[in-house]
This record gives C-alpha cells, structure tokens and sequence, in this order.
C-alpha cells in the first residue's frame, strides 16, 4: 500500500511539473519589457541607428543589412528591433509617443521610427502623416515577402519618396526608390496593369467599402455617446429649473442660465445634423459652455463664489467643471496631474476609482479615452480649449497616442489605413508623433510574408 506521505509528494510534485510546463508554453510568461527611451535614443545617438534587444530573432546579418538600408536614407530613419510579442498593438502609440519626444529632446524633432516586434513591422514618424507611413510598412511587406532586409530597404526608400511630397512612395510593388523611366519599365508595368488592374480595383473598393462601414459604426456609437451627454445636461437644467425661479424674476437675474438654456438647444440642434465625426466636436464644445454657465447658476442660487473656468472633469465631462488638480495615473502609466470634480478628487485621494465616462466599444464598456480613434472629436470639443492641459492628462492613455505631440493633431481614423488609396491629396508633411502605424508582418502574418 502506497504511503499517505508518498502520495501527496507525488502530486505535488506533479502540480509544480504542471506549473512549468503552463509557464513555459506560454509566450507572455517570458516576455520582455521593451526599452526604455532613454537607453535607445543612447544608441541612435552614438551612430546606430538601430538599437537590438536581446532576443530579437534577427540574425547578424539581417541586423547589418538593415543598419545599412537606414543609414542609406536620405531622411532620419531609426529603428528598434525587439524579440516577438513584446509589445501589444495597443502600447505601440505610447511607445512611439516616448520615442518621438526623446528624439525632439535630443535636437532629432524630424524622423521616422520603425519597430521590428520580432519580425512584424509598425511605423510612425513626424515627417510623414500617418496613415500614409501605415500605408508605406504595409507595402514594403507586401513587396517583400520572406525578407526583412530588402523589406527594410524597400521602406526607407518610400520614407525618402513621402517626405518629397512624390506619391510614388504609395506604388505597389518593390521598387520604391527607383523611378526609372526606361521602356522595359514602362512595358513591364502595363503589363502588370493590364493583368491585375481588374483586381486590384475590385480589392481597393471592396477596402474602402470596409473602412466606410467601420467609421459610420463608430461614428454612430460616438452619436450616442453625446446624445446621453446632451440628455443628462437638459435634465439638470430641469432639476435647476425651480430654484432658479425662486432666485426671482424667473431667473432672469441670472445671465448665465439663460446661456445654459441656449447651450442645451444649440447642442441638440447641432447632433441632429452630425454627418462627420468632426462635427461631434462642436456639439461638446457646446455642451462645455453650457456645462459651465449651469455651475455658476448653481453657485448663484445657493450664494456661493463664482466657480473658477476650469477645463472639465477628466475622468467624466458629464460631471462639469473640475474644481481642482489630482495625482492619477492611468494602468501601467506614469502618474500626472489631471483635473477633477469634487467627487472624483475625493475618491483618487482616498485610494478609490474614480466614477469615469464609460463607452461602449465592441460589445464592451471602456473609459472614453481608451476608447479608439473615433473618440478623439469627442474629447477635444470638451477639453481643447484649455491648451497643453489635455496634451499632459492623456499621456499613456489610447487617446494620448492617438494625440501624438498635439491635440486634435492624428484627425478622425488616423490609427486606420487604406492600403488602396493612390492618392495623397496634398502635403505629406507635419503628421507628429501619433499613433502605431506599421501592421505589416514580414514573418507570415496578416499580409502575406513568409518565414525567414
């Protein structure tokens, strides 16, 4: 008979042998912090222009064939290689946002940063607008399956042709910086023209079909968001309604509440007609009027001191003016200061969650800020009128990296690329900081590459 003793060494035993093999077949388990910006701009500054952490899966001379491709780039073209899945698509913003402002701190403001997470390829850049740097990864993957080197090649050369201003950078195919004009050229691309016009015009329309559907789904979804704002402002205005007629003269003593009363209707007038997620802007911009001119009712009414204009609360621009600064920081962020409401103060003093403005976003509720690029509208009308207050409050947060260096700066779906579109429609400069560009995998992913 097998000893009580015995037996529970065994499983435990067995549990722990368990435990390893879970860790060990699990990717997060081992997965690396990127670097720190300060490490890497060290590196970029000392001549190399690519900084390699341990465990990049680049080999020597992969390493070697790429510092060759940026240092050949006729602009500033960093680079930071990385072992797979360090980074989530959703921290890549903030990691370009401490990236592009190390840069601009060391006398560097324009460049263009590439980051090999493994061997898929993300971009942002202040030379270039992003969704045409999204656009330029994505190609020079398409171009260049199975190989990074020429892929990374293929990528500077389009970075050199945007930050002319020549739209060739957005041509398909692998040759982006040679702009030939030879017959054999010319013959073979009509020839290619000939044979995959057809459906490369099918696929390019089907793209942009999709990204329609898409803006016109969040742009509903934002639409609803401010119409629960404008509902909320209108029923507060009606539980004032009574103490302001008592104030005397039906509140007309009050200026402000009349202001308050017109914001209301201009707020609902200007939603119905929304037909563009810039538009959302206006409609918040006047609900903050109207926000404001309802606080200083409410301090005439009960006699007390005109409130300070003050940007509104950071963590729901339902709850009107903040009425001070807090010490908060967003998860995994570094601690800022960001106004608050009385009760939201309270609450992040006293070590609890604030009550934040929660949207919803694919079938789930998230803070407004971490909600997408569809949002930004949103929060500038509220908040872009109280200057770098809001710049230093989204930091780290999905917002802040939609934001770049500038608020409002990235524009509606700037995180969202039309890899079709043959046009550039004007000036390719002065994109800032902002967002993940990149999406390409040379290793086999989403677009098409091969294994190395």
């Amino acid at each position: 008979m097998t000893h009580p003793l015995r037996r529970t060494t065994a499983a435990i035993a067995a549990l722990i042998a368990g435990l390893f093999a879970v860790f060990a077949l699990s990717p997060a388990a081992y997965a690396a912090a990127p670097p720190d910006a300060a490490s890497v701009i060290s590196t970029w500054k000392g001549g190399d222009p690519l900084f390699v952490q341990s465990g990049s899966p680049l080999s020597s001379d992969e390493q070697s064939g790429i510092r060759d491709a940026l240092k050949g780039a006729d602009n500033k073209v960093y680079a930071v290689a990385l072992p797979d899945n360090t980074v989530q698509e959703s921290e890549l913003g903030a990691y370009f946002t401490s990236l592009g402002k190390a840069l601009d701190e060391a006398g560097r403001p324009l460049a263009t940063i590439a980051v090999l997470d493994g061997k898929t390829l993300f971009a942002s850049s202040s030379q270039v607008k992003q969704n045409y740097v999204t656009q330029i990864a994505k190609l020079s993957v398409n171009a260049n399956p199975g190989d990074v080197v020429a892929g990374m090649e293929d990528f500077t050369n389009r970075i050199d042709l945007a930050v002319a201003g020549k739209r060739s950078a957005l041509n398909s195919g692998s040759s982006a910086g040679s702009e030939g004009s030879g017959t054999g050229a010319l013959v073979g691309l009509g020839a290619l023209a000939l044979v995959g016009g057809g459906g490369y015009f099918l696929y390019s329309k089907n793209k942009k079909k999709k990204l329609e559907a898409r803006r016109q789904a969040e742009l509903a979804a934002v639409k609803t968001t401010v119409e629960e704002d404008v509902t909320k402002f209108g029923e507060e205005i009606t539980e004032l309604d009574s103490d302001v007629r008592l104030a005397g003269a039906g509140g007309q003593n009050i200026t402000e509440w009349q202001t308050a009363l017109d914001s209301y209707e201009k707020a609902k007038a200007q939603l119905a007609s929304v037909q563009q997620a810039d538009q959302v802007r206006d409609v918040t911009t006047t609900l903050e009027d109207g926000r404001y001119a309802l606080a200083v009712v409410k301090a005439r009414v009960n006699n007390q001191p005109v409130p300070e204009r003050r940007a509104p609360c950071f963590f729901n621009p339902q709850h009107g003016p903040s009425v001070r600064d807090v010490r908060w920081a967003p998860a995994g962020g570094a601690p800022r200061e960001v106004p608050a409401c009385a009760a939201d103060a309270m609450a992040v003093e006293g070590g609890y969650d604030p009550q934040t403005r929660q949207v919803m976003v694919n079938g789930q509720y998230r803070p407004y800020y971490d909600a997408g690029p569809a949002y930004q509208p949103y929060a500038y009308g509220y908040y872009g009128g109280f200057g770098d207050v809001m710049t230093m409050m989204f930091v780290g947060t999905m917002m802040g990296s939609m934001l770049g260096g500038g608020f409002g700066m990235g524009g509606y779906g700037g995180g969202y690329a039309d890899a079709g579109a043959g046009d550039f429609g004007g000036d390719m400069g002065g994109g800032g900081w902002s967002d993940m560009g990149g999406g390409g995998d040379f290793g086999g992913g989403d677009f098409g590459g091969g294994d190395w």
